[in-house]
């Protein structure tokens, strides 16, 4: 009894002495990154495949929906960031492949049944020192150190005028 006795003391004792500690709250969570591929894209966000579901998505206003957009067609996955009530948000797309205009590449080919170029004022095409330009004004200028011209058939050079060196 006397141990009791004692025992109850010290724990007064510990109880006058100060507050008891608590424990340090840990640091708040951050939200998780995952990839996943594209199924859609919608004027209010996309479709994400994530596992065996798909998901709505909303677009980081840094994202242009045009890079969604290739990503989608070319099969390649997005970043997403789930937000803190469990909305995904993408905020990225991760390209696999060299983009043509806009990555530098040892070569790139381009299959189409036909392809198209449209420009405002001018268009060039160059190849070190040979060069193709045409311009709005009706002008097409051919420069290089020789210039080759074949037809199997009628080769017809037409011109109000002709100026030969």
């Amino acid at each position: 009894m006397k141990r009791a006795t004692n025992v109850r003391g010290i724990e007064a004792a510990a109880a006058k002495r100060g507050p008891r500690l608590q424990p340090v709250p840990g640091p708040a969570p951050r939200p998780a990154l995952f990839t996943a591929e594209v199924h859609k894209v919608r004027e209010d966000g996309v479709m994400l495949g994530i596992g065996a579901k798909v998901v709505p998505a909303k677009l980081d206003p840094s994202v242009h929906p045009t890079v969604v957009e290739g990503a989608c067609a070319r099969h390649e996955r997005v970043l997403v960031e789930e937000q803190e009530g469990g909305e995904l948000l993408v905020i990225g797309a991760l390209r696999t492949q060299p983009t043509p205009g806009v990555d530098a590449a040892e070569s790139y080919t381009i299959k189409a049944k036909r392809i198209s170029l449209d420009a405002g004022e001018e268009l060039s095409l160059s190849a070190q020192t040979a060069a193709v330009v045409l311009r709005a004004i009706g002008e097409v200028e051919t420069y290089a150190e020789r210039i080759l011209s074949r037809a199997e058939g009628v080769h017809k050079i037409v011109g109000r005028m002709l100026r030969l060196n």
